[in-house]
């Protein structure tokens, strides 16, 4: 099985390497890493792609102008908690922005503001979305590492068992495999997943 990359091991080492650039793989990771988070947090708070789109370039780049001013101290703050106060800082500056702008058609009187749609950025409804929007990208994340360690054959029998919930003979059915390696690979495959995912949520939480 292929190790982790020493250089990202936890959060704070890519910090580090952040801080230490302004362009190249760091900032590729980082990106890569987190823009999908951002991006469907955008959305399910009620933005258009176009805006959630630009939610994400805004993040990013408050992101970089404030790695200068954030220390990885667990006693003081989670990693995830900053990302979620830029994110929610930029979404609340969206926000009032769009409501300091007439719309350009009044809606009709059948039809809903399209304001009252978008989510208070400072309400309990966005820490609900964030919670399960970073739920999310940390499951898809040990995934794609899952995908690195272990064989095609035996990912696609743990994705579609235990993360897509397929039962045992359609996940025999679809891959052209036996019961028992579907209980072979959901419990070895699953222990690496775990495992990962567990070290994930200890770094970042």
């Amino acid at each position: 099985m292929k190790a982790d990359p020493p250089l990202l091991e936890t959060r704070s080492s890519l910090i580090n390497r952040l801080k230490a650039t302004i362009n190249g793989e760091s900032w590729e990771v980082f990106f890569n890493t987190y823009w999908e988070l951002i991006y469907s947090v955008a959305r399910r708070a009620g933005l258009s792609e176009a805006d959630s789109q630009d939610i994400v370039q805004e993040t990013i780049l408050k992101v970089h102008k404030s790695l200068d001013r954030f220390k990885y101290n667990r006693k003081r703050g989670s990693f995830k908690g900053w990302l979620r106060t830029i994110t929610r800082s930029r979404l609340a500056e969206h926000f009032k922005k769009q409501q300091r702008q007439p719309l350009t058609q009044q809606p009709r009187e059948d039809e809903d503001d399209p304001l009252e749609n978008l989510a208070d950025p400072q309400g309990p409804e966005i820490e609900r979305i964030w919670g399960e929007e970073w739920s999310r990208s940390l499951i898809q994340r040990a995934l794609a590492f899952l995908k690195e360690q272990v064989s095609l054959k035996q990912y696609q029998i743990f994705k579609c068992h235990c993360i897509d919930e397929w039962t045992v003979k359609e996940t025999c059915d679809a891959l052209n495999v036996n019961a028992a390696q579907v209980y072979m690979a959901k419990k070895r495959i699953g222990k690496i997943f775990a495992a990962k995912l567990e070290r994930l949520k200890q770094e970042e939480e």
